[in-house]
């Protein structure tokens, strides 16, 4: 942004504010001049006192010793004979004033007074400071817009309705800009304080605002449940709220740091390490973690041991044996290694709603329907491991059985992100066995994604193609208590009358068949006018209302949606394999 603007704007414009005193001093003979103190930063203020001997006109100006160009400070300021006051802020004409020693003059009719001031730094000044989003839910992301005049760290005080107060250090630099951070105190009125602290420990006066903070029904995140949970106040792929409309929250979780462990040795990305109970190398283990691809929440980090929690990795020759538990436990520090990832994309798989929902430059761009694991009794490692993963590799096509699973990326040991599978035949590729259970789990554990294109012309083709390694991915566990939202009666959705067997979430889907589709609003949809339509394949919508409530009704709070995973762990071993 331009420099002419932002000093003006803040109120560090030259003010000269003629101040009378109750008893006007008599007209001196010689003018003199004061200052109220010796040293002056731009943006602070100090008075210049002015003894005029007669009432007129006024310059004042800074001029330095070694010929520095002459400063305007004020330019024909009405005085009156006598005592005068006026304040100025080390600016002239809305710029700063350069650093140094100057002498400043007073001159009118003839008379001259100086006095020396020494001109110190710029204060650094939060221009504009305004929340976003001043209503949100608990923990959801706040953001907040600002102009500052210099680069700095914004510290952010948010204080509850309790009392209890969180702060919150963010690096900014000069100009337009926004940070966000979690709304964590506890509901109600709260106070949000913003100012800029530059590295000498120089603040700008600080800015106030007044936000509303909503208490959730329930919060889940990827570690509800966790015996650490609430300990990490930071914005993460571990404290995100699992909630896909907050796009500020998981734009700045899919974009932190991700913490792998990685021991150096080759094929990484195929190997496991067991996670320990205790900080010993024969202590039991808790779960394994896959090397290079897996993340982990760091959550006291040592000079030998570190404890850290993690999904366990469990496959059917693990070392460990704990399926898609949320575990705790001890890895060398010596292998974490931090890992900085795609900063222009990153993806959520929610296998509450078998979507996938693909993030871009900080926004929801598009979702894409996927079958993540199905597990059963003899396989409960089929089913598809939660959290924060890194595609780390594009691995191409494979078979599984007798299927052949395209355009394959690797996150995640032997689960990989691929294309709905087919299974060859004399007809050509037969999807009719996979491609109707997209949207339901379905997998030995990988990630099915949908082939077909959707309304933005979006597929799993296209995730091939754009394909950045180390592109994070955030899978969000379906725990017991979590709700899928069901639409309003009135919102639209569009269907081909000639084909009358899809309803779909776009009027420019591609599976609609027509440039002129029919709207129906999801009231109608769910009765007997929508009864014979089905959601389409390519678009993804919301399910019925029917099948919406059986849904959270299976994931009531208190039950248990899925006795064969609960089962299987209660006989998962802690004692590692030998090898």
């Amino acid at each position: 942004m331009r420099r002419s603007g932002w000093l003006t704007a803040a109120a560090l414009v030259i003010t000269a504010l003629l101040v009378s005193c109750a008893a006007i001093a008599e007209p001196a003979e010689e003018m003199r001049l004061s200052v109220s103190k010796p040293a002056l930063q731009p943006g602070d203020s100090v008075v210049v006192e002015l003894l005029a001997p007669d009432g007129g006109t006024c310059n004042l100006y800074l001029e330095a010793p070694e010929g520095f160009p002459v400063i305007p400070v004020m330019e024909e300021r009405s005085v009156q004979a006598g005592y005068n006051a006026m304040y100025w802020n080390g600016t002239s004409r809305g710029y700063p004033v350069p650093e140094g020693e100057w002498n400043l003059v007073a001159e009118m009719a003839g008379y001259r007074a100086e006095t020396t001031i020494l001109i110190g730094r710029t204060i650094p000044s939060l221009i504009r400071a305004e929340l976003l989003n001043a209503e949100v839910t608990s923990r959801m992301s706040v953001r907040l817009s600002f102009c500052a005049s210099e680069s700095a760290d914004m510290e952010i005080v948010i204080v509850g309705a309790d009392g209890e107060k969180e702060v919150f250090l963010r690096p900014v630099e000069m100009g337009d800009g926004e940070v966000t951070f979690p709304a964590s105190v506890c509901g109600g009125e709260a106070v949000v304080t913003a100012r800029l602290v530059r590295e000498d420990g120089v603040a700008s006066d600080p800015v106030l605002m007044s936000m509303r903070i909503r208490e959730p029904r329930v919060s889940f995140t990827p570690t509800t449940g966790s015996p650490k949970e609430g300990t990490d106040r930071t914005m993460n792929g571990w404290t995100v709220p699992m909630d896909i409309m907050d796009e500020a929250a998981v734009w700045e979780a899919l974009t932190a740091p991700v913490t792998v462990v990685d021991d150096g040795r080759d094929r990484a990305q195929v190997r496991q390490l067991v996670v320990r109970k205790n900080p010993e190398e024969d202590s039991e283990g808790t779960g394994t973690v896959t090397m290079a691809s897996q993340g982990v929440h760091v959550l006291e980090k040592g000079e030998e041991w570190s404890l850290i929690e993690t999904y366990a990795s469990s496959f059917h020759d693990s070392a460990v044996v704990n399926w898609n538990a949320l575990i705790q436990g001890y890895v060398p520090t010596r292998y974490l290694k931090e890992i900085v990832p795609n900063q222009q994309m990153g993806m959520v798989v929610d296998k509450l709603t078998q979507r996938m929902y693909i993030f871009r430059d900080g926004k929801l761009f598009t979702s894409l329907v996927v079958s993540t694991g199905l597990a059963n009794e003899k396989q409960p490692y089929n089913e598809t491991r939660a959290g924060e993963f890194l595609l780390i590799s594009r691995v191409g096509g494979f078979y599984s059985d007798n299927m052949y699973c395209p355009l394959a990326i690797r996150f995640n040991d032997g689960d990989l992100l691929h294309e709905v599978p087919y299974i060859s035949s004399s007809n050509g590729r037969d999807y009719s066995s996979t491609e109707p259970k997209l949207g339901t789990r379905a997998s030995h554990g990988c990630i099915r994604v949908q082939r077909k294109k959707n309304p933005e012309g979006i597929n799993q083709q296209w995730i091939w193609n754009h394909y950045r390694k180390n592109t994070k991915i955030l899978i969000w566990e379906d725990w017991q208590g979590r709700q899928i939202p069901v639409p309003e009666d009135e919102k639209v959705f569009w269907y081909n009358p000639r084909k009358n067997d899809y309803y779909h979430g776009s009027d420019h889907c591609e599976g609609m068949g027509t440039r002129n589709p029919k709207e129906i609003t999801y009231g109608e949809l769910c009765g007997e006018a929508g009864s014979r339509l089905r959601a389409c394949p390519y678009c993804g919508p919301e399910p019925k209302k029917d099948r919406l409530e059986e849904m959270n009704a299976l994931y009531a709070e208190g039950g248990d949606h899925d006795p064969v995973m609960t089962e299987a762990r209660k006989s998962c071993p802690r004692k590692p394999k030998e090898r």
